[in-house]
């Protein structure tokens, strides 16, 4: 091997911090071209020219979570299951494994680990951002999986001041699907961003906020998200959690990996990417962190549940 092919393979250096969780870009591919993704925001290193093969990344992954001391993986993309047997094999480096899927490449078999599957409403809606179509797949995948081979799948819905209007109908809608659960995160706007999808205000989210509180209350086996943590969200103590500029961010502990220029990884500035408002961040993760950590679990991996 030469020097020059050497340098190509070893990882990014991102100093000697310990991460114990991380996620991956593992493609900046996708087949589906959703309103509201935060992965192709221009700020975002998201080039689909940009690409890794297999034997490198498994070997920089390996390195990474060697140096870092990484023990959960969240797989994404663009759609990982467009990288299926990388992924797999991927998962077999790490303690703890999630993918994030859009679920029309059908649900992955990965026992002992979390799928989690992206629907964003009720039918309708969830297609006016997702693509026409896209609902009734995911239905179908749902259903022709096998519900006892270990995997625990779980729908999650991005909310949106353009979707929140179908909070209930979308979970009347998918009670009975044989999926482990609901979670629910909101949208992470970008600095400045005035658009169907974001509040201008928390207080405006609050009445939000209060209905999944609600939803949790009547479905408490099916909604996956804590009430303690949807209380941290409310907008007259979220700031003591994210900070005006992500000072107070315990997901700062996470280490983004996106594909960046020349097929290598960069670190963003937060999971969501470059350009966020974190006074106005939406991110479930986030506000879970702290309440787990408030809990007496500060070493709570915030990919693993």
């Amino acid at each position: 091997m030469t020097v020059i092919e050497q340098e190509t393979d070893e990882p990014t250096d991102f100093g000697d911090r310990q991460f114990p969780a991380a996620l991956v870009n593992v493609t900046n591919v996708c087949n589906l071209d959703c309103a509201h993704c935060f992965v192709f925001r221009e700020d975002n290193p998201n080039s689909p020219r940009d690409k890794m093969d297999d034997d490198t990344m498994l070997h920089q992954l390996e390195a990474l979570r060697d140096k870092h001391g990484i023990r959960s993986m969240l797989f994404m993309g663009g759609e990982p299951m467009i990288r299926s047997k990388l992924v797999f094999e991927a998962m077999k480096l790490f303690d703890h494994c999630s993918i994030v899927t859009n679920g029309t490449y059908g649900i992955p078999s990965v026992s002992g680990h979390v799928v989690t599957v992206s629907l964003d409403g009720p039918e309708q809606l969830n297609d006016s951002i997702r693509g026409d179509g896209v609902f009734q797949k995911v239905k179908r995948a749902i259903a022709e999986r096998d519900p006892t081979d270990g995997t625990t799948v779980i729908l999650q819905m991005a909310i949106t001041r353009q979707n929140a209007p179908g909070l209930e109908e979308f979970i009347d809608e998918v009670k009975d699907w044989p999926i482990a659960g609901v979670a629910f995160t909101f949208y992470v706007p970008r600095k400045n961003e005035v658009s169907d999808f974001t509040w201008q205000d928390l207080k405006d989210r609050d009445p939000v906020v209060e209905r999944v509180i609600a939803l949790k209350r009547k479905h408490p086996g099916l909604i996956k998200s804590n009430i303690g943590t949807l209380e941290l969200m409310k907008s007259d103590v979220a700031l003591d959690h994210t900070g005006e500029e992500g000072e107070n961010c315990l997901m700062r502990n996470v280490l983004p990996l996106y594909m960046g220029d020349g097929g290598n990884f960069e670190r963003t500035f937060c999971c969501y990417g470059n350009d966020v408002d974190c006074a106005r961040c939406g991110a479930y993760m986030v506000f879970n962190q702290a309440y787990q950590r408030d809990k007496g679990d500060p070493g709570h991996l915030p990919i693993a549940g």
